[in-house]
This record gives structure tokens, C-alpha cells and sequence, in this order.
């Protein structure tokens, strides 16, 4: 009888943590798209981490692509000195709940099971840096894909093979993963690392 109440124990978990990062998608005041005058272009403010309302988020179930168009202008030049020039930002990516390693202690279930990409202003070449930024099992795993010119519009796409359990960012080397969620809720851009925005960042997401 214990055993087969597992299945059950882990889906109403996972449906749990879903419902608990809904309403924390909720409460942080994510504000639709229809009621802004101009919803593609996603802002973080001097001194912040995130939009404030938060942008670009929402809820998925067994989703086989996340994608959107974006592009940078020159806003997103920056420094935040030498030590942390390497930190990857985010643009797009998705975070998958569910009760397999997910510890409960704070840490987002993005950062146990997930995969985003990742941007930072490379200035040696004057361009944008896009990367992988994955977690599997709560271990990190980052690395550069491609590169992008400021104001050029850009598809970014990526890919969750649920058979082979591979993810794909940006088309570059797949990376596997372990887990068997199906739920899963979009992140939204993200400047840092550890350091905040250091002056007023916009990007330009079309979905």
C-alpha cells in the first residue's frame, strides 16, 4: 500500500509546488501582455535583479519547446568589473516542479531541474554573448553557444526531448537530464549573477 501511494504522493507534490508558483507568479504582480502599450520590450530597473512586475511568465505542462525573438539594443552594454564579467544573465528559459531532488529550503526549482539562456555584453567583441545555463539535479552547467550584434532580432529556441531526456539551448551540444516532471513554468529575463542591474536594461522579447 506504501508503495503505490508513491506516484500519487509525488504528482500531488508536484501539483502543490505548481500551485505554490502560480500564486507566487500572481502575487509578484506579472502583469499580462494585452494591458501594456508596448509589451515586447521587458525592462529591469538601476539597483534590481528582475522586472518589476514581473514579465514574460506563466505556466507549462510538458512542453517541448520554449522560444521567443529577441534582441538586445544598447542598454544592455555594461560593467559590472572584472570579477564578475563572466556571469551569465537570462532571457527565456523554464523551470521544471515536481518532488524529485527538489530540496525545501528556497531554492527555485529552476535552479534543480531547468534550462534558460543565458546573455552577458562581451565588450573585447562588442557583441552579445548567448549561452546554455542549465541545472540537472541541482548541479550547474554553462557554456557559450553564439554570440549576437546589438539590435539584431534574434530566435531562441529551446528544446526538451522527453525520450531521449536531452536538452538542446540555442542549438548547440544537448545536455541530458534525469528527471521525469512534466510541470513547468517559464523564467522571465533576469540580470545577474550576483550583481544587480547597473543601470536601466531593456530587452525586447516577441514571443
Amino acid at each position: 500500500m506504501l508503495l503505490s501511494s508513491l506516484p500519487v504522493r509525488a504528482l500531488l507534490f508536484s501539483l502543490k509546488t505548481l500551485f505554490i508558483v502560480g500564486i507566487g507568479l500572481f502575487m509578484s504582480a506579472c502583469v499580462p501582455d494585452f494591458l501594456l502599450s508596448d509589451s515586447d520590450w521587458v525592462v529591469i530597473e538601476a539597483g534590481e535583479h528582475e522586472p518589476n512586475p514581473k514579465r514574460k511568465v506563466g505556466l507549462l505542462i510538458s512542453p517541448q519547446e520554449v522560444s521567443a525573438t529577441v534582441t538586445f539594443d544598447s542598454s544592455c552594454i555594461y560593467d559590472v568589473g572584472a570579477l564578475d564579467a563572466d556571469d551569465w544573465n537570462k532571457v527565456i528559459g523554464i523551470g521544471f516542479v515536481g518532488s524529485k531532488d527538489q530540496p525545501l529550503d528556497g531554492v527555485p526549482p529552476h535552479q534543480v531541474d531547468g534550462a534558460r539562456v543565458g546573455w552577458r555584453w562581451n565588450p573585447q567583441r562588442g557583441r552579445i554573448d548567448l549561452g546554455a545555463y542549465i541545472y540537472v539535479e541541482g548541479n550547474r552547467i554553462d557554456f557559450k553557444v553564439a554570440e549576437v550584434a546589438l539590435n539584431t532580432p534574434t530566435r531562441m529556441v529551446i528544446k526538451i526531448d522527453y525520450d531521449r531526456k536531452l536538452y538542446q539551448v540555442l542549438g548547440g551540444k544537448t545536455v541530458p537530464f534525469t528527471h521525469k516532471k512534466s510541470f513547468a513554468y517559464n523564467t522571465g529575463l533576469y540580470f545577474g549573477g550576483n550583481q544587480v542591474a547597473p543601470h536601466r536594461i531593456r530587452v525586447k522579447i516577441v514571443d
